[in-house]
């Protein structure tokens, strides 16, 4: 007796097509995304002229790999439960082949530019300074991507209204707080682009640096993922339940 196929069963060849779509989807898309961003960062002078390219990058291609282009909003999505472990490596791993790309091939044609992300003279005694200013800006950042990508609290519900929702906070973040090294929030844009800095113009120093602008983002973003989690989502359930 052959046995009954349930139609509705899963067809783990179908599966794996789908799901190697995706991957692919991610690479392709999400590192194009990526670097589209740090495009507008090298080549734009103003947050505004930058915060308009995020827009065109989350719109184009949001819905083609996810829209992370950071690692710390890939991070955000994994602890939401957006997307699985694997494709989070490879949405990581997308974000730092872009900015090596930006890095290598992209910021030389903008080398005589005054407002070049993550560029700037050993900090020394502005060290603190630089550190709370990624800190404050990242908080800001991280805590509103956190309340965007979780289901139950976004605050917008189509995609152009999230592209310009999450935009805007970018925007705000950056021009009250990015006033050293003209930072991204991003720690995969600052190693390609601090890397080849060091590469192209023997600026090696510039390696120092980079432990605050990878450092500080993450303090920000444990920062803002606490505060949803501690005190955000309880209040809104407390309130919900009043």
């Amino acid at each position: 007796m052959e046995p009954t196929v349930n139609q509705f069963q899963v067809n783990q060849e179908d599966s794996k097509e789908k799901e190697s779509a995706q991957i692919l989807n991610i690479v392709v898309f999400e590192t194009v995304g990526t670097l589209l961003v740090i495009y507008g960062a090298l080549a734009t002078e103003n947050n505004f002229g930058l915060s308009l390219i995020y827009f065109i990058s989350l719109i184009l291609f949001g819905r083609l790999s996810g829209g992370y282009f950071n690692p710390i909003c890939t991070l955000i999505g994994f602890i939401d439960g957006t997307i699985n472990s694997k494709k989070t490596i490879y949405f990581i791993g997308s974000q730092l082949l872009a900015s090596l790309i930006a890095g290598m091939l992209i910021m030389p044609l903008f080398a005589n530019s005054q407002t070049l992300p993550y560029y700037e003279s050993l900090p020394t005694h502005q060290v603190l300074g630089t550190l709370m200013s990624e800190i404050a800006g990242s908080i800001i950042f991280f805590t509103f991507i956190q309340i965007q990508t979780a289901e139950n609290t976004k605050i917008t519900s189509t995609q152009i209204q999230s592209a310009a929702f999450i935009s805007i906070i970018y925007f705000v973040a950056r021009q009250y707080t990015a006033t050293m090294g003209n930072s991204l929030f991003n720690p995969a844009a600052a190693f390609g682009l601090q890397l080849f800095y060091g590469i192209y113009f023997g600026r090696w120093s510039q390696m120092i640096n980079l432990l605050m602008f990878v450092i500080g983002p993450w303090i920000g973003a444990l920062l803002g993922i606490t505060f949803y989690w501690k005190i955000y989502t309880p209040t809104l359930i407390s309130k919900s339940t009043n």
